[in-house]
C-alpha cells in the first residue's frame, strides 16, 4: 500500500491591520470618532436623516501644529461610521500621507487622470482612498475611509 503524506499546509496569513488614516477606521462607533476629534480640538455635529438607522454628522479637526484644520464628513449606520471624509484645502504633505501608508499596507492601486491622482487599499469589504487634486492655484486633498458591510447592509428601510 502506498502511503501519501497530506498536503503541506501553508502557514496562516499574518493577520494585516486594519485600514485606519489619523486613528480612523471605516466601522469605529461615531462616539469614538467624536472624542477622537474633540481630543485633538475640534467638534462634529450629527444630525438625522430621513432614514431612521443613519445619521451625517460635519466638522473639523485641526491638525497639530499645521493649519489648515481636516474637514471631517462622516456618515453613520446604526452609531457606527459607515464612511469618514477627511478632506483639505491647501494640501501639502499627500506624498508622505501615500508613503506612511504603503508602509503600513502595502502598495496601494494608483490611478492618475488630469490635475488628480489617487492611491486605494481594500482589505476585508473596506477602502481606504487618498485623493488629491489641483483646484485652481492650491491643491486639495482628501482620506476615504469606508465600511462595505455597513452600506450593503442597508437595503430598503
Amino acid at each position: 500500500m502506498f502511503f501519501q503524506p497530506p498536503p503541506a499546509v501553508a502557514p496562516a496569513a499574518q493577520s494585516l491591520p486594519p485600514l485606519s488614516f489619523q486613528g480612523f477606521q471605516a466601522g469605529m462607533p461615531v462616539a469614538d470618532a467624536v472624542s477622537r476629534i474633540r481630543a485633538n480640538g475640534g467638534g462634529l455635529t450629527c444630525k438625522s436623516t430621513t432614514d431612521s438607522r443613519m445619521r451625517d454628522c460635519t466638522g473639523q479637526m485641526p491638525r497639530a501644529g499645521q493649519s489648515p484644520a481636516f474637514q471631517v464628513l462622516l456618515s453613520s449606520v446604526h452609531d457606527s461610521a459607515a464612511v469618514i471624509v477627511l478632506s483639505l484645502a491647501g494640501a501639502t504633505g499627500v506624498s508622505r500621507w501615500v508613503a506612511d501608508l504603503t508602509r503600513q499596507f502595502g502598495r496601494p492601486n494608483y490611478r492618475q487622470r488630469g490635475t488628480q491622482s489617487s492611491w486605494q487599499w481594500i482589505r476585508n469589504r473596506r477602502m481606504l482612498r487618498v485623493a488629491e487634486r489641483k483646484a485652481g492655484a492650491t491643491r486639495e486633498a482628501s482620506v476615504t475611509l469606508t465600511h462595505g458591510p455597513l452600506l450593503d447592509g442597508l437595503g430598503a428601510p
